[in-house]
């Protein structure tokens, strides 16, 4: 499922937030089932958990310089 670029232009939170993210679940849901995917866009949940453990050190490294 390809989506216009009107669809996804604007505010990147309201996108990935309203967007993406219910469409990663689902499809993260239906690959635990072993059901087929219909979306390219797929959770991973491992690296998003661990993946806040990074924030800290790298908005330093932003922010800070």
């Amino acid at each position: 499922m390809e989506l216009p670029s009107t669809d996804v232009s604007g505010d990147p939170t309201r996108v990935i937030n309203q967007i993406w993210r219910p469409i990663a679940e689902e499809q993260q849901q239906r690959q635990s089932k072993n059901l087929p995917l219909t979306h390219r866009v797929v959770r991973l949940p491992h690296l998003s958990r661990r993946s806040f453990r990074l924030l800290g050190p790298l908005q330093g490294l932003i922010v800070d310089g």
